[in-house]
């Protein structure tokens, strides 16, 4: 099929820049963690760049457990953020701290999912939740 001249180029503008204003509401949204976006932004101004950016979006939400960007996040009382099966682990093995600080967690926080991080995470890293609900459900069972 033959498009018009510039149409292709136009269209990948739209939608980059939908997916950068969709990713900036949604981090938006995020208040519980918005001073660890700050710091994620400073980068940005640094650098210019939006490899740095996404490397230190990596390295911030990491999981303190696993290792890896948080999935099914739980932002605790502290502002640490914890995968939702990491923490259910740790429930389950009876220790009942933030990993990260060891600061004392309700038994319910396991509930607090924080939807909005969970949000601009995807927008993201597109698709680094693939395969990781297996992970989930194969953790509870324990």
């Amino acid at each position: 099929m033959q498009y018009p001249e510039g149409y292709l180029e136009s269209l990948e503008e739209k939608q980059k820049a939908a997916s950068e204003n969709g990713s900036e509401k949604k981090r938006k949204n995020d208040d519980i963690n918005k001073k660890f976006w700050d710091e994620c932004l400073e980068v940005v101004s640094i650098c210019n760049g939006q490899q740095e950016f996404l490397k230190k979006v990596e390295n911030t939400f990491s999981c303190i457990c696993c290792q890896e960007v948080v999935f099914i996040p739980i932002t605790t009382i502290c502002c640490h953020n914890i995968c939702k099966s990491c923490l259910n682990r740790s429930f389950k093995a009876g220790v009942f701290s933030c990993p990260m600080c060891c600061q004392e967690l309700q038994k319910t926080c396991i509930n607090d999912t924080n939807k909005n991080l969970q949000n601009v995470l995807l927008c993201l890293f597109p698709g680094y939740d693939a395969g990781r609900s297996l992970k989930l459900c194969a953790s509870d069972r324990r």
